[in-house]
């Protein structure tokens, strides 16, 4: 199958012209803000929740680290005053105390 056979949904594959397809004329799909579901506490707290519950605490750390890397860890840095260090160290899985993960997670969102 080459890239002329293609034909998925009624699209078909660029040419070798770069032609360009216009996704607003597609039924079905719409435009999406991924920064903006990635700094969405709601969301996030939700996907944490998950992963606890399915005794994963690496996916918690991960969509921890996720959120507050779309919020900017050094902007953050500076607005808990936690040292480099201990910032690293929570955002690496290298299990953090709560009271560290809460006074990052506090002043993300503050």
């Amino acid at each position: 199958m080459n890239s002329s056979d293609c034909d998925y949904q009624g699209l078909s594959a660029p040419s070798k012209k770069s032609e360009r397809l216009d996704l607003d004329k597609v039924k079905g799909i719409s435009r999406v803000d991924p920064l903006k579901e990635l700094t969405n506490p709601q969301s996030t707290a939700l996907a944490i929740l998950e992963c606890l519950q399915n005794n994963d605490p690496e996916g918690a750390m991960e969509m921890i680290a996720i959120y507050l890397d779309a919020i900017n860890k050094t902007r953050l840095r500076k607005k808990t005053k936690l040292p480099k260090s201990t910032m690293y160290s929570a955002l690496k899985h290298r299990n953090p105390t709560i009271k560290t993960l809460a006074k990052i997670m506090h002043d993300s969102t503050s």
